[in-house]
């Protein structure tokens, strides 16, 4: 537990690394956690150890060969006075092409100051936990099929509990990092 702990903690928010040791099966390494400010990172990385190792996921330091690799995105947003957390994880296969791309938003308050603010264990919890079902399941082999939207007036308000998350392939016309070919 404690070289999970060390290794996670040595992730940095500028692109460095996610890593740990947990489970058995396919390795997964976790290359990048891009977007928040620090206290949030450290936040999430605890969050996201706890969560592989309830799912006996096999984490490795990003050094180490893996059958996939993530590269994790958030950015805090603040939209008519409600704060949400939009999240982005990029899954690679060893040989560096995107297998997946999984994405959402949680709702995250109120706080007018500080997005970050409401970027509490709660909603940190539902990210790591919608991704790594995504990424569980590509793993298992069934990767997370995008659900059409709902007709507008069909949409049910988004609440606290609600998580908002969908699953893409990559496109055939997009590169490994996402860019559509020109």
């Amino acid at each position: 537990m404690l070289a999970l702990a060390c290794a996670l903690a040595g992730c940095v928010s500028d692109g460095g690394p996610v890593a740990g040791v947990s489970g058995a099966g396919p390795t997964v390494a976790f290359e990048s956690i891009d977007g928040p400010p620090p206290p949030v990172f450290d936040r999430m990385v605890d969050v996201l150890d706890s969560e592989a190792k309830l799912r006996q996921l096999a984490v490795v330091s990003r050094e180490a060969p893996a059958a996939y690799r993530v590269r994790s995105y958030l950015a805090a947003q603040v939209q008519r006075g409600k704060t949400s957390i939009a999240w982005v994880w990029d899954i690679y296969d060893r040989n560096q092409r995107r297998t997946l791309r999984l994405s959402g938003e949680e709702p995250a308050g109120s706080n007018k100051r500080d997005a970050w603010a409401g970027a509490d264990d709660v909603v940190l919890r539902r990210i790591a936990q919608a991704g790594l079902t995504g990424l569980s399941g590509l793993i298992g082999g069934q990767p997370a099929a995008p659900q059409p939207a709902p007709a507008r007036e069909e949409t049910p308000p988004v609440t606290a509990r609600d998580a908002v998350a969908s699953a893409a392939p990559p496109s055939s016309e997009a590169d490994a990092l996402g860019f559509a070919a020109r």
